[in-house]
């Protein structure tokens, strides 16, 4: 016989059925996956997790992918030359002025002032490129990574995703990847919502370092810091453009501005036990000096003025050094695709391992006029209290597709730190 139990409220703690307010400040990661070397051999072992993973009851997900570091940096390169050729030094002449033009260089609103005629060829080489790198991660290892390959396969295609990858030695290019909605072919149009960094917000992580890690930018007397480490001859280059020099007055009338403008004003700060930078920003030429006489290997470098600073140098510099501010880093670097493959990897990790929350930086060639226009646009929103650097990073890539038809929204890797926001000290 069933019986009905009767029950007494003796205590509620409902608090009249209003929602409590959530206080975390770093969401839940839906994927999150990482790469870490074999230690038997010279591929990777690729772990999974996250709610996208269907939790079974038989154990973890894990595979291994068995390509060594430089078969899978030369896969990598591909996909940024591709991106090289077909955005950055795209060009197409017009048939009745028979003037050659850069769209994606001379313009960054590429819908209004300079339409592409091959728009829907480049998004479909885009994808194309993206995809066949997806599939070199994911579908060439063992059964474990290709059984992670189908869940990931099938949570991209239903929806958005919180992604972290986490690796210590595999540089990927994460938001151009690209996933197809239903199928392998790639024979149409492609859509936009099949590149990662378009669809779902995505960040590179790292192992755990000894520092304490708060996604908060806690802002003193409410006054943010900013630290410009810049190079004005930039806007002088053929053509003029104004870049530098926009960048520091959109600064000077939204925060405390600290302009460095040579090697040593940069060394004298990063070593300064009292750093102040909240943000500290990149506005220069990046490059990569050639190999050296006696095996040499190829060298990253920025320019501040007439100096080269190498990453070698800067790294030189931070040792023993943990950054007090905790600064968020943005690379503005012009040249910055020549630096995508060394800098990041070398002084873009150790320069998070000494204390920086966050870097973001190009993966391919940074055009002046849309680096000038991505950054007044990125802090905009950004120095807006409790606006997450993630969420502003995918909503510019959505915004420069769909409105201005421009794909180097996309150029941006995050590496650590999209939830990363402004937050007022307890005095403010």
């Amino acid at each position: 016989m069933i019986q009905e139990l009767k029950g007494v409220v003796t205590v509620d703690h409902t608090d009249g059925m209003r929602t409590v307010p959530d206080g975390r400040y770093d969401r839940e990661r839906t994927v999150y996956l990482r790469f870490a070397k074999d230690p038997r051999d010279n591929g990777y072992l690729v772990q999974a997790w996250g709610s996208a993973f269907p939790p079974d009851g038989y154990g973890g997900y894990q595979g291994r992918l068995p390509h060594p570091p430089a078969v899978l940096a030369g896969a990598i390169q591909v996909l940024r030359a591709t991106w090289q050729k077909h955005v950055v030094e795209h060009q197409h002449v017009d048939s009745q002025t028979r003037r050659t033009t850069y769209p994606f260089v001379d313009h960054w609103d590429v819908a209004r002032t300079a339409p592409c005629p091959h728009w829907d060829d480049i998004i479909r080489r885009l994808a194309r490129a993206g995809y066949t790198l997806f599939r070199t991660l994911f579908l060439t290892g063992d059964a474990g990574l290709n059984e992670i390959a189908r869940h990931l396969l099938r949570a991209l295609r239903d929806g958005e995703h919180v992604i972290t990858v986490e690796s210590d030695d595999l540089f990927v290019p994460w938001s151009m990847l690209y996933v197809p909605a239903e199928t392998d072919a790639l024979d149409g149009a492609s859509s936009f919502d099949g590149f990662w960094g378009y669809r779902h917000v995505v960040e590179h992580g790292f192992s755990r370092g000894p520092h304490a890690f708060d996604s908060r930018i806690t802002v003193p007397g409410n006054t943010v810091t900013v630290g410009l480490n810049v190079d004005e001859q930039v806007d002088q280059e053929y053509p003029e453009t104004p870049y530098v020099e926009r960048v520091i007055d959109f600064f000077s009338r939204h925060a405390e501005v600290v302009v460095r403008r040579n090697k040593d004003e940069l060394q004298d700060a990063l070593t300064n036990p009292e750093f102040a930078d909240l943000i500290t920003y990149f506005g220069c030429h990046g490059e990569v000096s050639g190999p050296g006489s006696g095996g040499q290997s190829e060298q990253p470098y920025i320019v501040l003025g007439t100096e080269r600073i190498y990453g070698a140098e800067l790294m030189g510099w931070l040792a023993g050094v943990v950054l007090p501010s905790q600064p968020l880093v943005f690379v503005g670097a012009c040249q910055g695709g020549q630096l995508s493959s060394l800098f990041y990897p070398s002084f873009g990790r150790y320069l998070l391992s000494c204390g920086a929350r966050s870097l973001l930086g190009p993966q391919v060639d940074l055009p002046r006029t849309f680096a000038c226009e991505y950054t007044t646009r990125l802090f905009g929103w950004f120095l807006q209290r409790g606006i997450k650097l993630g969420d502003v990073v995918r909503e510019l890539a959505r915004l420069y597709a769909d409105e201005h038809r421009n794909p180097l929204g996309l150029n941006f890797s995050l590496y650590r730190g999209m939830d990363v926001h402004l937050w007022p000290d307890a005095t403010s």
